[in-house]
């Protein structure tokens, strides 16, 4: 009685714990869903500076007007507020120079104001964007539209406050420096002698024009410049770290779906026993319309455990999502193939040729990362629940 006591507190401890991790999994998948756009990310790898220019962005943008693009550059840079009162001494700034596309193709939460408009770059106007954490320390408030900002020995009016996401695992995934957007026209009015090639580049797959569509129309405008950039597509990398939940929900229909058939086995066993001793007797028709009531249950149970099993397939079922650098195109047991495909991908990051880093890539390995560990958890838990649930059957 009082290992049947233990094993049940065993059991329901196990099964709490396998709850509680997979809703940690799908808040995690929740916040990567609402963090990261579902764009492509072109990023210079070069190592001088070279690359593509805003003018040939421009270029480009004037081509596919159908297709959105966008493109930043970071620059370092020391701020004041108008009485010249720099921030708090642990916050590092740094402005990026874009567009107005870039506030439509990344989730910004604007708290006062607005972004930077068509008309801002158009004409060059010095109007900047800033933090809320960035506001409150210059200006000690988020209601600071209007105010001037000095950046270096130019002056800026604020147009716009967003709010900075402070989750964890984002905040582990910044490099600790508060961004100013600016328009590129107003920086390049100021600093003509200077050559601004895009850090990165992004759009956004449409129905008409995939990841492959972009990059042929690409090459056609910018030419060689397109391969000082890789790219990466974010909706790929986001649905591979949100499958590891789906693999779990997976293998949790598999185990369900291996009882109910468990089940059916013993259904049609019994079914199967009860006509075999009604036919010493009786002809088949007698046997059946005798025990129509038990048979007809057990049809009924049958048919149920068939649709459930259909039902937990369906719902459990998902598309295997895997980058196409690990997809050999003819036969998929050519190890020789997947090999080269990982030690490729090691010496890439080895080079530093993957592109600059950013919040996104850092932020979608750092959960990936953390969902792997709970997927082990979760995984080790439900061998737990198994064994619990066996032991406690045997007991009783």
């Amino acid at each position: 009685m009082y290992i049947r006591k233990i094993i049940k507190i065993r059991l329901i401890v196990s099964f709490s714990v396998l709850i509680f991790l997979i809703i940690v999994n799908n808040y995690l998948n929740f916040n990567i869903i609402n963090n990261v756009s579902n764009i492509i990310e072109y990023k210079n790898v070069s190592s001088g500076n070279e690359g593509i220019s805003f003018d040939e962005l421009s270029k480009v943008k004037d081509n596919y007007r159908n297709i959105e693009f966008t493109g930043c550059k970071e620059i370092k840079a020391n701020v004041t507020n108008k009485y010249g009162v720099s921030p708090e001494k642990e916050i590092k700034t740094k402005i990026v120079l874009t567009d107005q596309n870039y506030f439509d193709l990344y989730p910004f939460k604007v708290v006062r104001g607005g972004k930077i408009d068509p008309l801002s770059v158009k004409n060059g106007e010095r109007v900047a964007i800033i933090s809320d954490v960035l506001a409150d320390s210059l200006f000690k408030s988020v209601d600071v539209i209007g105010s001037t900002l000095n950046i270096g020995s130019s002056k800026y009016k604020i147009e716009g406050v967003y709010k900075e996401n402070k989750s964890l695992l984002y905040s582990a995934a910044e490099d600790g420096y508060e961004r100013i957007y600016i328009p590129y026209t107003a920086y390049q009015d100021v600093n003509k002698k200077d050559k601004l090639c895009l850090d990165t580049m992004a759009t956004k797959e449409t129905k008409q024009y995939d990841e492959k569509a972009i990059n042929d129309k690409l090459s056609k405008v910018l030419n060689d410049k397109l391969a000082l950039y890789k790219s990466v597509n974010y909706t790929v990398s986001k649905n591979i770290v949100l499958q590891t939940v789906k693999i779990l929900y997976f293998m949790i229909g598999i185990i369900i779906i291996s009882f109910l058939i468990k089940r059916l086995v013993k259904l049609i066993c019994k079914a199967n026993l009860l006509l075999k001793e009604n036919l010493k007797s009786n002809y088949l028709k007698e046997a059946l319309l005798n025990n129509k009531k038990q048979f007809f249950i057990f049809a009924a149970r049958i048919v149920i455990c068939i649709l459930a099993m259909v039902m937990v397939f369906n719902i459990v079922k998902f598309n295997l999502v895997i980058q196409d650098r690990y997809l050999p195109s003819n036969n998929i047991f050519d190890v020789d193939f997947y090999r080269k495909a990982i030690i490729s991908n090691m010496q890439l990051n080895n080079a530093n040729e993957n592109g600059i880093e950013n919040v996104y890539s850092r932020y979608i390995t750092i959960v990936g990362n953390v969902e792997k560990i709970i997927f082990c958890a979760e995984i080790f838990t439900i061998v737990e629940v198994i064994i619990n649930q066996k032991i406690y059957h045997c007991e009783t």
